[in-house]
């Protein structure tokens, strides 16, 4: 698997139904299962052709206890945990607006938005045990939070860039925000943009924060 693929499965939480939404190949579910992170693992695919392909590999991998179940998100499907990885923000939202009963856990890899991804879950009372960023060629985040009576409560910080980066920074979060640094400061000296500025004041912060202002 990819290092991406890795990490994510690494994330998931020991359960006993596992969820892997839009799976494609299903290679997050078999990982999940096969380091015995889940008893069953249900694959789920709005592709039809890329449900085939996850039902074909886990019969070469001689999975057994696994449902495959083509359709839009989880809807009314019950588990214990639920990956969604790959997608953006919104759609990640969207998902999760349309399942009839949420799961304890949710492992979480949104490409984009993924400030709405934080409000939307302290907003149904989850709390984010995980939310760190890293490097596969691109830089991914991967959210991880658990359903709570406990109300979470962040800062403006933490719902920018995630509360692991910023209690805990990698190398790849620190080199992220000089990249974005420098991105930025390139982008002023060409014209001027509130949103631009808006941004890169709040990755100064940030590396203030964390002390990454070299």
């Amino acid at each position: 698997m990819t290092l991406r693929l890795q990490k994510i499965v690494q994330a998931i939480p020991t359960v006993t139904t596992l969820c892997d939404v839009g799976c494609d190949h299903g290679y997050i579910g078999m990982g999940a299962w096969q380091q015995g992170k889940a008893q069953k693992v249900i694959f789920m695919d709005i592709s039809a052709p890329s449900l085939a392909k996850a039902q074909n590999n886990c019969t070469n991998a001689q999975m057994p206890n696994c449902q495959f179940i083509c359709q839009d998100g989880i809807k009314d499907v019950l588990c214990d945990c639920a990956v969604i990885a790959g997608m953006g923000g919104l759609e990640t939202i969207s998902i999760l607006q349309n399942t009839k009963q949420l799961p304890q856990f949710l492992v979480l890899q949104p490409m984009r938005n993924q400030v709405d991804v934080r409000k939307y879950l302290l907003e149904h009372n989850y709390y984010i045990t995980l939310d760190t960023k890293f490097c596969d060629v691109k830089y991914y985040d991967l959210i991880v939070a658990k359903r709570s009576s406990k109300p979470m409560q962040l800062t403006h910080l933490q719902l920018q860039f995630g509360v692991t980066n910023l209690a805990s920074p990698s190398q790849d979060f620190v080199q992220y925000l000089l990249t974005e640094k420098q991105k930025y400061t390139q982008i002023l000296t060409q014209c001027r943009d509130e949103v631009v500025e808006d941004k890169l004041s709040n990755i100064n912060l940030a590396l203030e924060h964390i002390g990454g202002t070299q």
